[in-house]
C-alpha cells in the first residue's frame, strides 16, 4: 500500500513537471504575443478624449476654412507669441482650475463660419467660436477679412482674447 501512494505522488509530479516544461519552452512566445497585443491593439480599443473630437465644425467652403484657420493661428499684430486658439483654451483651463474641463463629457466646442460678403466687402466672414460646459456657455465672435488678413472682434469676449494675444509675448 505504501508503494501505491508513492507511485501516485510520482505520477502527479510528472504531470506538473510536464506542464512546467511546456510553459518554460513557450513562455517567451506568450510574453512576446502579450506585449505585441498591449502595444499595438489596446491603445486603439481605448476611446480617446481628444479635444479635436469634441469640436463641431460647420465649414463648407474654402473661404470659411481659411477664415477659421486665420482666427485659429492669429498671433497678434507682431505675428509673435501664442496663437488665439491656444490663448482661448488656456483661459478656459484657468477658469476651471480644479477639473480638466476639456476632457469633461459635457464639454462641446462649436465653430461656425458665416459668409457675410454680401453685407460687407469681398472676403468677409463671421467666425463664431462657442465653448459650452456643464454650467457655462462662452461665445466669441470675430469678423475676418481673409483678403487683407484683418480680424475684428464683435463681442466683448472676443475683444478680450484679441487684447491678450496682441499684448502677450
Amino acid at each position: 500500500m505504501v508503494r501505491d501512494s508513492d507511485s501516485n505522488k510520482k505520477e502527479g509530479t510528472k504531470k506538473e513537471s510536464a506542464l512546467k516544461k511546456f510553459l518554460k519552452k513557450r513562455s517567451f512566445i506568450y510574453l512576446l504575443c502579450t506585449v505585441v497585443f498591449v502595444v499595438f491593439f489596446v491603445p486603439d480599443m481605448i476611446p480617446s478624449d481628444d479635444l479635436e473630437k469634441k469640436i463641431i465644425l460647420n465649414l463648407e467652403s474654402d473661404g470659411q476654412k481659411d477664415a477659421w484657420q486665420f482666427v485659429k493661428s492669429y498671433q497678434g499684430k507682431d505675428d509673435n507669441g501664442s496663437n488665439l486658439y491656444d490663448i482661448i483654451l488656456t483661459q478656459i483651463k484657468n477658469a476651471y482650475p480644479t477639473e480638466n474641463i476639456l476632457k469633461h463629457n459635457d464639454t462641446i466646442l462649436k465653430i461656425s463660419v458665416a459668409d457675410i460678403q454680401k453685407q460687407n466687402n469681398v472676403g468677409f466672414y463671421e467666425v463664431n467660436f462657442t465653448f459650452q460646459t456643464y454650467d457655462n456657455i462662452r461665445e466669441y465672435i470675430w469678423n475676418v477679412n481673409i483678403v487683407t488678413e484683418e480680424i475684428i472682434p464683435v463681442n466683448t469676449g472676443a475683444r478680450k482674447m484679441l487684447n491678450i494675444v496682441d499684448n502677450y509675448d
